[in-house]
């Protein structure tokens, strides 16, 4: 899970997606357009392993490079809108999205964890 940068990119990108819950009651009762819903989507309970996967590994990556892929992945800004706000280059910006999404792919690696902690 959350092995490659395709895998984390996808998870960044449906992290707020479609099949979440739209309120925080995720019950509902009684029919709607001939579906008997109960309020959660189907998705949802696949999804939720890798949204605690990633949200245990964006708690390592440095606050300034969260921010970044916030702003990249959920905000979907432009490079440029992004650099304004961090006051940072443009380039900067897809240097340091690059490496905190390698950084988020390591942090999967035991070997990498084992030797980051020692």
């Amino acid at each position: 899970m959350l092995d490659s940068h395709a895998e984390v990119v996808r998870a960044l990108l449906t992290y707020t997606d479609w099949w979440q819950p739209t309120t925080a009651s995720i019950y509902r009762v009684g029919k709607r357009g001939g579906y008997a819903g109960d309020g959660i989507r189907q998705g949802l309970f696949d999804s939720l392993p890798v949204h605690d996967e990633l949200s245990r590994r964006m708690q390592e990556v440095p606050e300034r490079d969260r921010h970044l892929l916030c702003l990249w992945y959920l905000k979907q800004l432009s490079a440029q809108e992004i650099a304004r706000e961090l006051r940072i280059s443009r380039r900067q910006c897809f240097r340091r999205r690059a490496a905190a999404v390698q950084l988020l792919v390591d942090l999967g690696d035991p070997a990498y964890v084992r030797e980051r902690s020692a």
